[in-house]
């Protein structure tokens, strides 16, 4: 049922009306009908009966806040209220109205027809991929390259000079050697080369038999230098001047105290690295050296043999030069059994070796039995 709005308005005050057997009067102004339209007014003199009054309002109808759409200038209106009766009305009686009987919906039919709603589809945007450009705030980082060591002796360049067929270059060349191991014995690992020690076994080996040897004047104007006699200019620079023989004969003996020199580094170099001794037959150009001591016809060559292998001397080849400086102790030259005698001096003065121990397993037994007699 639906009931009738309220038309009780508070601004509208009505007078107590009398019954009066008279038609209703019409309250409104103005009666429009659709049909016969006519104007029904009070005519002049009568006076309209029974005419609410309103009172004057005080506040609009309403009194929630309201904002302008649009922020503009607008022109002051003022408020207008029209005063509006409508005639009583019957109620009118209106059955309610029933929801129509629904049936359950399928889900499956529902989501089938969610699917055949047609979708806008938005073409996905074309994402182009550029070349990724280098940044040039980034530092790039570069992987160097380990450098190869430089070598700090040009190993060519001795080689060259050691080779030389001029006496005094090769002479020059392995006094050079020798300062650098005694100086500088890390830079002078790099000599330790199988060339080196070649040019050195063939400057010892050198056949000087058939080089010119001292004339008989120069040995007569020695002779004569070594009395103190007193000599000529030119006899003195005849009993100075040294022949190629004696020239091959004295790089012999340079060769072998540079070899010498040599293998003392090469030994060291591998205790260091293996912790281990070099056997004396395998060092570099120690056989040459035994062979120039045993054979060579010059005493000079011979003497300085056996200081050369003095010089390498240690605990573990006491032995063997024990028998080397033995065996030339009985040399016929004095000059070569005093060396020796010197030699052997300094193989008394070392130690000796210290045997490696090694661990005896004993058997059960035999423990029990050391155990008992301790």
């Amino acid at each position: 049922m639906i009931q009738a709005p309220n038309l009780y308005n508070p601004y509208m005050q009505v007078p107590m009306m009398q019954p009066q057997q008279t038609p209703a009067p019409n309250y409104n102004a103005v009666k429009i009908d659709v049909h016969n339209p006519s104007v029904s007014a009070p005519g002049v003199g009568q006076v309209a009966m029974n005419v609410p009054q309103y009172a004057q309002p005080t506040m609009p109808y309403y009194t929630y806040p309201q904002t302008q759409l649009y922020e503009y200038p607008q022109a002051p209106v003022q408020p207008y209220y029209m005063p509006v009766m409508q005639a009583p009305q019957a109620p009118v009686m209106t059955t309610p109205i029933q929801p129509l009987p629904t049936e359950p919906v399928n889900p499956q039919i529902q989501q089938q027809n969610i699917n055949m709603v047609p979708q806008t589809q938005v073409p996905e945007p074309v994402v182009t991929q550029e070349p990724q450009k280098a940044d040039k705030t980034q530092t790039p980082v570069e992987i160097q390259k380990p450098e190869p060591v430089a070598p700090q002796v040009d190993l060519n360049s001795f080689i060259a000079k050691l080779t030389n067929p001029d006496f005094e270059v090769q002479a020059g060349a392995m006094e050079e050697i020798a300062n650098m191991v005694k100086d500088e014995p890390q830079k002078a690992t790099e000599l330790l080369d199988e060339k080196v020690m070649n040019a050195l076994t063939n400057i010892i080996n050198n056949d000087s038999s058939k080089l010119a040897g001292p004339t008989p004047e120069q040995i007569t104007a020695r002779q004569k230098l070594m009395a103190g006699e007193k000599l000529s200019d030119a006899d003195t620079k005849l009993a100075t001047t040294i022949t190629p023989m004696e020239q091959s004969e004295r790089n012999k003996s340079y060769a072998m105290f540079t070899a010498s020199i040599m293998q003392k580094l090469y030994g060291d170099e591998v205790a260091k690295l293996t912790n281990t001794t070099v056997p004396l037959p395998e060092l570099p150009g120690a056989v040459t050296i035994v062979e120039q001591l045993k054979n060579n016809p010059n005493p000079i060559v011979r003497a300085s043999a056996i200081e050369a292998l003095s010089y390498i001397q240690q605990p573990a080849y006491k032995k063997d030069l024990t028998s080397l400086f033995t065996v030339a102790k009985n040399d016929k030259d004095k000059n070569v059994q005093e060396a020796a005698n010197i030699a052997l001096s300094k193989l008394e003065q070392m130690p000796q070796e210290e045997a490696p121990k090694q661990e005896i397993k004993l058997e059960p037994k035999q423990e029990k039995a050391v155990a008992q007699a301790a």
